[in-house]
């Protein structure tokens, strides 16, 4: 709908129609949440980089780098995981091919069978994701930094409820008190 039609509408009723612009909008906002940067987002979507640029501005969507980055991470450990489920479905079928393989009565039944099996392990194996050394210091690096913010959270826990530091000789005393009486009880 043309804007000056929009804005005649909207003095005479006081309602303003919904245009395409609030449909891009929440395009934008959708993939923007996905962890898609601004540039993605146009190929993506077809709309003009500034266009996205524009609304992403005027519904409050930020292209930070961090967040992008964190987003797109998540993403690519959803698509991951997608594929180990692909590649698990794959294994499935593998031995039913293989049960296939076992059960035929005839030579094409047989052939048949054995290129079902080369196949669904050529495929599994390619949807199987290689655990990398690199993956594996990521994933270590992530859990450090959650097991980090579980003591932090402890830590401040106790320090509210006792109203001491953690590392004082009172903290201590109060730790050994609790470990002695049962059941925490006081």
């Amino acid at each position: 709908m043309d804007d000056e039609v929009g804005k005649e509408l909207e003095k005479v009723s006081g309602f303003r129609p919904v245009g395409p612009r609030a449909e891009m909008g929440t395009a934008i906002l959708v993939l923007a949440e996905q962890g898609f940067g601004r540039n993605e987002i146009a190929r993506r979507t077809g709309i003009p980089n500034t266009t996205v640029t524009e609304i992403a501005r005027a519904i409050g969507v930020k292209f930070d780098r961090a967040q992008t980055k964190q987003a797109l991470k998540a993403r690519l450990t959803d698509l991951k995981l997608a594929q180990m489920g692909i590649a698990e479905g794959l294994s499935e079928d593998l031995t039913h091919a293989r049960i296939m393989l076992r059960t035929a009565t005839n030579r094409r039944d047989m052939a048949f069978a054995a290129k079902t099996i080369s196949d669904l392990a050529r495929a599994a194996s390619s949807l199987t994701p290689a655990l990398t050394e690199a993956d594996a210091l990521e994933e270590t690096k992530d859990w450090l930094v959650d097991f980090h913010s579980q003591l932090s959270a402890v830590r401040e826990e106790f320090e509210q409820q006792h109203g001491v530091a953690l590392d004082s000789d009172e903290a201590r005393q109060i730790i050994e008190q609790q470990e002695e009486t049962p059941n925490g009880e006081s």
